[in-house]
C-alpha cells in the first residue's frame, strides 16, 4: 500500500485575509449551493497524504501516486471514496474532507481479460455500484456494473453488458466514461456516457443518456438518446467524461448542469466545459465559447501555474453550502498519460447562473468544510 508524503503548509493571517478579500471581491455576486453532496463510503487505515487543518494546496493527490481519471462517491460513514483505473484493476482512495486522502486498495475489482478506463459510482438498495469501462480491444469498449457491500469492495459483476453497442456486421461502437445521476425531483436514475471517442472525424463522438432501473443494474428500453455533440473549437476532436448535477436554486432552465471534457486526454489543451438544461434527459445548451470567466471551456490549461489538461470532473457540496470541483490535471505540457494529479477547487455560480472555476496549484486556500 503506497504511503503519501506529507507536505507542511504555512500561511500568515495577513496572507489569509488578503486571499479572502480578493476572492470576495471577485465573486461577490456568486451563489452558494444548498443541495447535499452525492452519496457513498468505508475503508481500511493507511498512511495518508495530509495538509494543515483548515487549509490546503493542490494537488491533493500528487502525480507520484499515479491517480488517473478520478470518480468520487460518498459512503454511509460520510467518508469520500475516489476510484480510478489502474490497468486491469480499480484503485481506491478515501478521505473525510476531499483534501486528506488515504490509499485503501490497489484492486477493488478486476476481470481475467482486458483493462479498465474511467468509472462511475452509485448507491442503491444498500449496495455500492461501480460502473466500469471495460476495454477488450481497439473499439471493443463496453460498460458494465459491479456491486459490493462496502465502497472499497471487493466488487462482483452484476451486469457485464449494461451498455454494449454493436453494429450489424459485428463490429463494436466504443462506449466509455459512465457516470450516474439520480434526479432529486422524481427519483429517476440516469446513466451518462460517451460514444465513439477516438474514432476520428468520420465518426465524431457524442455524449448520451439512458435511464436505469431503480436498482441501477439495467437500462430501460427506448430511453437511450444523445444529449451533446461537438460544436465548439476547443473540443476538437473528442467530447467525453459527462457528469450531471442538480442546482436547486438556479433558474428553472439551468437546474441541471453537465460538466464534460473536450479534446484529447493526454494533451495539455484538454479542458472541462459545461452545459445546462431544465431536465436531466436534455436537451442541454452549452455555455458560449470564449476566454472570459463563465464561458467555455470552464477549466483550461494555465501554463504559468503548471496546470495542463484538466479533466474527469466531479462535484461535491460541503456542509457550508460551497460546491467544489474535484478533477485531474496533467503536470507536464507534453503529450503523456503518466503525469496526472488530483485537484480540488471551488465551483462558483454567478448571478447569471454561469459557472466559474479558478484552477490552483501550490496556493494555500481554505479547505472544504465538513462537520
Amino acid at each position: 500500500m503506497a504511503a503519501f508524503q506529507t507536505y507542511p503548509m504555512k500561511t500568515t493571517i495577513f496572507q489569509g485575509l488578503k486571499l479572502a478579500l480578493a476572492i470576495s471581491a471577485l465573486f461577490a455576486s456568486c451563489k452558494r449551493e444548498t443541495s447535499p453532496p452525492d452519496a457513498l463510503g468505508t475503508g481500511a487505515n493507511a498512511q495518508a497524504f495530509s495538509v494543515a487543518a483548515g487549509t490546503f494546496q493542490n494537488p491533493v493527490i500528487p502525480a507520484s501516486q499515479n491517480p488517473k481519471d478520478p470518480q468520487i462517491m460518498r459512503g454511509a460513514d460520510n467518508n469520500f471514496y475516489l476510484f480510478h483505473p489502474n490497468g486491469a484493476n480499480y484503485k481506491v482512495f478515501s478521505s473525510p474532507d476531499l483534501v486528506n486522502w488515504t490509499a485503501v486498495t490497489n484492486s477493488c475489482f478486476s476481470k481475467p481479460t482486458g483493462s479498465f478506463w474511467s468509472a462511475g459510482t452509485f448507491r442503491a438498495g444498500g449496495k455500492y455500484l461501480l460502473y466500469y469501462t471495460h476495454v477488450k480491444g481497439a473499439n471493443n469498449r463496453t460498460i458494465g456494473v459491479a456491486s459490493a457491500d462496502a465502497p472499497g469492495g471487493p466488487y462482483q459483476d452484476a451486469n457485464a453488458s449494461l451498455v454494449v453497442k454493436q453494429k450489424a456486421n459485428g463490429e463494436y461502437t466504443p462506449v466509455i466514461d459512465p457516470s450516474v445521476f439520480q434526479d432529486p425531483a422524481d427519483g429517476k436514475v440516469y446513466l451518462f456516457y460517451a460514444r465513439n471517442v477516438g474514432q476520428g472525424a468520420d465518426q465524431l463522438p457524442d455524449l448520451r443518456v439512458v435511464q436505469l432501473t431503480a436498482d441501477g443494474l439495467n437500462t430501460i428500453a427506448g430511453t437511450d438518446q444523445p444529449v451533446l455533440t461537438i460544436s465548439q473549437a476547443w473540443e476538437n476532436i473528442n467530447i467525453e467524461h459527462p457528469l450531471v448535477y442538480y442546482a436547486p436554486n438556479a433558474a428553472a432552465s439551468r437546474r441541471y448542469y453537465m460538466l464534460y471534457n473536450g479534446s484529447g486526454g493526454a494533451l495539455a489543451r484538454y479542458a472541462i466545459g459545461y452545459a445546462y438544461s431544465s431536465s436531466p434527459a436534455g436537451p442541454f445548451t452549452k455555455a458560449a465559447e470564449g476566454s472570459t470567466p463563465g464561458l467555455n471551456p470552464l477549466v483550461r490549461q494555465d501554463p504559468a501555474k503548471g496546470i495542463y489538461g484538466p479533466g474527469s470532473p466531479n462535484t461535491v457540496v460541503d456542509d457550508a453550502g460551497v460546491r467544489w470541483l474535484i478533477y485531474r490535471i496533467k503536470t507536464t505540457a507534453g503529450e503523456s498519460w503518466s503525469d496526472r494529479a488530483v485537484c480540488v477547487d471551488e465551483l462558483f455560480r454567478n448571478s447569471s447562473d454561469q459557472l466559474i472555476v479558478t484552477p490552483t496549484k501550490g496556493t494555500t486556500q481554505n479547505a472544504p468544510f465538513f462537520n
